[in-house]
């Protein structure tokens, strides 16, 4: 008996409660905001435990969005997926900042709040289809540290936080980013050595019985 706690404690302690989690959530392409004033409302949650600058992110976002009545689509990162040229000048694989706030692509997906302010979830990279004529629009990053998408100081436990798609206005647009939370690979290898150990165990307890 001792020896199955051991196979569950010791795993269970390795696992580290240093990702911020973020729900499942639909994200509207009408739940827009530009990060310095103009904000349409759109799906928050709350912080659960304090976070260090270092701690990090896991999420896979799907989906695009449409601004300008469909006139400009782009995925998560603010990439442009079509349509060929733009409202605003620009080809599939470009993006095009916020005449509001231009630290931020329009349409990206944005996190933060109105206190800490907003950042993107996914940089501008060829990695999530700068320069590709297709950019994809399932966009996953793992382990990215709070410090590295602008929250440098990490967070505090209640804070609320707020996800929205960035642009100047709400009324011309549609499609939403789908957004799920990616378990950690440190996690998984983990969870796996508990499984292999269990497995050990389980097996010698087995011999000695015989």
């Amino acid at each position: 008996m001792k020896r199955w706690l051991l196979c569950l404690v010791v795993p269970a302690a390795l696992l580290h409660a240093d990702a911020l989690l973020v729900p499942n959530l639909t994200v509207l392409g009408t739940n827009s905001a530009d990060g310095v004033g103009f904000d349409n409302g759109g799906p928050t949650f709350t912080v659960g435990q304090n976070l260090l600058g270092s701690d990090t992110l896991s999420l896979t976002v799907s989906g695009t969005v449409d601004l300008a009545s469909g006139e400009f689509t782009a995925n998560a990162a603010g990439i442009i997926v079509g349509p060929a040229i733009t409202n605003t000048g620009n080809n599939p694989g470009q993006t095009a900042a916020n005449s509001d706030n231009p630290s931020l692509n329009y349409a990206a997906l944005l996190i933060g709040n109105s206190a800490l302010g907003f950042f993107q979830v996914f940089p501008s990279s060829a990695e999530f289809g700068l320069g590709n004529p297709t950019p994809p629009t399932t966009l996953t990053i793992t382990d990215e540290t709070l410090a590295d998408i602008g929250f440098t100081s990490g967070l505090t436990t209640g804070t609320v936080l707020e996800l929205r798609v960035s642009d100047i206005n709400a009324y011309d647009n549609s499609g939403a980013f789908y957004v799920s939370q990616v378990p950690e690979p440190g996690n998984i290898v983990v969870l796996g050595l508990c499984m292999c150990l269990i497995a050990v165990v389980q097996r010698r307890f087995r011999k000695s019985v015989v």
